[in-house]
């Protein structure tokens, strides 16, 4: 019978010849790979979103129109299909896996490394991956030691999906501090496990900061009390890699740990894929089988699913196995070169012109930039967010410490004059008293936020905004 979604297949793997050198992670940098220090610019990748969507950090990763519409294309052809139903569309099934090989090699996991039993599946983004990545470890651990009050150590800068995941598996969480650097280190991890700790987790990088924490460190604090690791890659999975091949320094966060048991890495950020997909790795099958719901006494049948969903939608496991093949290795270490060279422009260019008003947070590894003002009490970094907002741009706020960050994705490479330009406008104007600053926008809430103790008031600010964003 003619299956578009075969021919579609087939053009692909003879079109691209990418999909096996997925499986060779440590093969040769191709030749003329953009390396730290090139000053040569050659962003031949054309923007075709309008505009305002250059000024929206995190947002969208993909800069490419025929890239566009090859996913837009491969949407439709299996826009159909659910993977729950394998037996009536095995490619899905097929690239389902083949994603998570090749990430898995990306990793350095696989055949011939140090983790070859690493294996995965796919999820519909990074807190999904995050929350079966917690509830394999809880049923994992309640398996093999008998841990029944379930602890999880996070660090203060881990993403909100591990609070989630608390909430929803019913997990204490515990919060260790960060050092001086703004990560979280192996010997502050080793104080805060218990003999109740399940899971403790290292991210790669942290949102807020955009820094590696000490994966090393955490997975040998975690391998010394038997206890699982995970390495929250679900940012910088599809970038890191690159990063460091280009001769950037990266600390070591994937499965050449040892000690390291699982790992989330998204294709829908810089493996610039749909929205809605990620892919969650273990180091073991044996830890993996805990992320899986089997029931067997149900009058349907029996049943198994290897995620939070039943049906999926196949479309959009095709489109992150088209993103990476046809992109392939060189076209994310080419895409990665151009966010850097933009990373490294505007870092020098913070410090040239605003040095003595704004400071970078850290040291980052990868695209990823937070700031905060040198002086918080004469520069209010939440009134010079909501200036940038009403210029266009949309910065992401943090807290503790009030800072803004700026995440460089391949929609950006060419932003940074305009954004310094703005930047310096807007500190000028913040620091010349002009009257009227600050009454609306979100400095407000935030300078709330900053000193009231009571953190429930500040939740119901937040669960009527939420309410207020689903009313009809």
């Amino acid at each position: 019978m003619f299956c578009w979604q075969d021919v579609l297949l087939q053009m692909l793997w003879y079109q691209s010849g990418c999909l096996r050198e997925w499986f060779d992670w440590t093969r040769p940098v191709a030749t003329g790979a953009s390396a730290p220090g090139n000053t040569v610019c050659n962003h031949s990748v054309p923007v075709f979103l309008c505009p305002p969507i250059l000024l929206y950090p995190g947002v969208v990763y993909i800069s490419n129109e025929a890239h566009k519409e090859l996913l837009d294309e491969t949407y439709a052809l299996f826009s159909w299909t659910n993977p729950l139903h394998a037996d009536v569309f095995p490619s899905v099934r097929q690239m389902e896996a083949e994603v998570v090989a090749m990430t898995a090699a990306m990793m350095n996991g696989g055949p011939n490394t140090s983790a070859p039993d690493a294996c995965g599946a796919m999820s519909s983004g990074g807190t999904e991956s995050i929350l079966l990545a917690v509830k394999a470890a809880r049923d994992y651990m309640a398996a093999h030691k008998g841990i029944r009050h379930p602890e999880m150590v996070v660090g203060v800068s881990a993403h909100a999906a591990y609070w989630k995941a608390a909430e929803y598996f019913n997990i204490k969480l515990v919060q260790a501090p960060l050092g001086p650097d703004y990560r979280l280190h192996g010997s502050t991890v080793a104080r805060y496990i218990t003999r109740n700790t399940v899971l403790v987790v290292a991210s790669a990088p942290g949102f807020p900061h955009g820094v590696v924490d000490d994966v090393a460190g955490i997975a040998t604090a975690a391998r010394k009390r038997g206890v699982l690791c995970h390495v929250d890659a679900c940012l910088g999975g599809f970038l890191l890699p690159f990063v460091e091949r280009l001769g950037y320094e990266v600390p070591l966060f994937d499965f050449r740990v040892p000690g390291v048991t699982s790992m989330s890495v998204d294709t829908h950020k810089f493996g610039m894929a749909h929205k809605g997909t990620s892919v969650i790795l273990y180091r073991s099958p044996n830890i993996r089988r805990h992320q899986f719901t089997a029931i067997t006494d149900w009058t349907g049948g029996l049943y198994i699913s290897p995620s939070m969903a039943g049906s999926r939608s196949g479309a959009l496991i095709a489109t992150a196995w088209v993103s990476l093949v046809h992109l392939g290795q060189d076209g994310l270490l080419k895409a990665a070169g151009d966010i850097m060279r933009a990373v490294q422009d505007f870092r020098r260019q913070l410090q040239l012109h605003l040095g003595s008003d704004l400071q970078i947070i850290g040291q980052p590894h990868m695209s990823v930039i937070a700031f905060q003002a040198v002086n918080p009490k004469h520069l209010n970094i939440y009134v010079l967010n909501d200036m940038l907002t009403a210029k266009g741009w949309h910065f992401n706020a943090l807290q503790r410490p009030a800072a803004l960050h700026f995440c460089f994705t391949a929609q950006h490479v060419r932003v940074v004059v305009s954004l310094i330009k703005d930047l310096r406008e807007a500190v000028a104007t913040l620091k010349s008293g002009a009257k009227g600053l600050g009454t609306d926008g979100s400095a407000p809430l935030y300078g709330l936020a900053g000193v009231s103790p009571d953190r429930g008031l500040i939740g119901e600010f937040l669960v009527t905004f939420q309410d207020q964003m689903l009313a009809p």
